[in-house]
C-alpha cells in the first residue's frame, strides 16, 4: 500500500504538530555538553500518521544535536512517553567536531505550530531532472518531509532496529534552510546545520528513534 508523504510547513491544522520548544526532556550531548535539540513533534492522533501509531506513544519527537558532529553517525534514542524524556542509547561520535559559537542553533529552538501538506508531484522524482527539482525545493520551500518515499541524497538507507533487529519505518527527513529562504519555520530565525540531510526512522514495537545522515 502506497503511503502518502507530506511537506511540513508553518500553520495550524487542528493537530498539535510543532517545531521547537522544550516540551520533551532531551539528554545532554556527550560531545558538546549541550542539550540535544528537540526539533519536531508529531501528534499521532492525526490520521495522516496512522501507520506510525502504537499503544505507547501519543506523539513522536524528532531529536538530534545539531551543533556538533554527533549527528554525522547513526544515533539511537529511546522515547519514554510517561516522563516525556529522550534517552541516548547509541551515539558514536569519533570526530568530536563542534560548530563555531556564532553558528550554533539555540536550545530550545523557537516554538512554531506546523502542519502537514501533501507532497507535490515534483517532490517524488522519477528521473534525474525531477530529482534536481525536488532537491531545489527542499530547503527553499520547506525543511521537513514526513512519510512517503524518502528523497535520498546518495544511496538508499536500509535500517534495522537497534533493539529487536527488525526492519524499522522511515519517518521523516530534515534539511537546513537555504540562506535566501530563512524564516521557513520561524520568522526572523535561521535554521541551518550544514549541507546535510538527516533521516529519521522509528521502531513502533520498541519506541526507538534512529537517525542517519547523508550530505550533498
Amino acid at each position: 500500500m502506497r503511503v502518502h508523504g507530506y511537506r511540513v510547513t508553518t500553520g495550524d491544522d487542528r493537530h498539535h504538530h510543532t517545531f521547537g520548544s522544550d516540551s520533551w526532556k532531551t539528554p545532554i550531548c556527550p560531545n558538546c555538553g549541550t542539550n540535544v535539540h528537540f526539533i519536531f513533534n508529531f501528534e499521532l492522533n492525526d490520521n495522516k500518521l496512522s501507520t506510525l501509531s502504537n499503544d505507547q506513544l501519543d506523539s513522536i519527537p524528532m531529536v538530534s544535536c545539531l551543533n556538533c558532529s554527533s549527528y554525522w553517525s547513526t544515533q539511537v534514542f529511546k522515547i519514554e512517553p510517561r516522563t516525556r524524556e529522550i534517552i541516548i542509547l547509541k551515539q558514536n561520535d569519533k570526530d568530536n567536531w563542534l560548530s563555531d559559537e556564532e553558528d550554533r542553533l539555540p536550545y530550545p529552538l523557537p516554538f512554531t505550530k506546523v502542519k502537514l501538506e501533501e507532497l507535490y508531484e515534483t517532490d517524488t522524482p522519477t528521473g534525474e531532472w525531477d530529482s534536481d527539482k525536488a532537491f531545489e525545493d527542499f530547503g527553499s520551500e520547506y525543511i521537513c518531509r514526513i512519510l512517503g518515499e524518502p528523497l535520498f541524497a546518495t544511496e538508499p538507507i536500509q535500517k534495522k532496529c537497534y533493539s529487536c533487529n527488525e526492519d524499522i519505518e522511515y519517518i521523516a527527513t530534515i534539511c537546513s534552510e537555504d540562506f535566501d529562504s530563512e524564516g521557513l519555520v520561524h520568522e526572523g530565525f535561521s535554521f541551518n546545520f550544514g549541507e546535510s540531510f538527516l533521516y529519521f526512522y522509528f521502531c513502533k514495537f520498541c519506541s526507538l528513534l534512529q537517525t542517519e545522515m547523508q550530505s550533498t
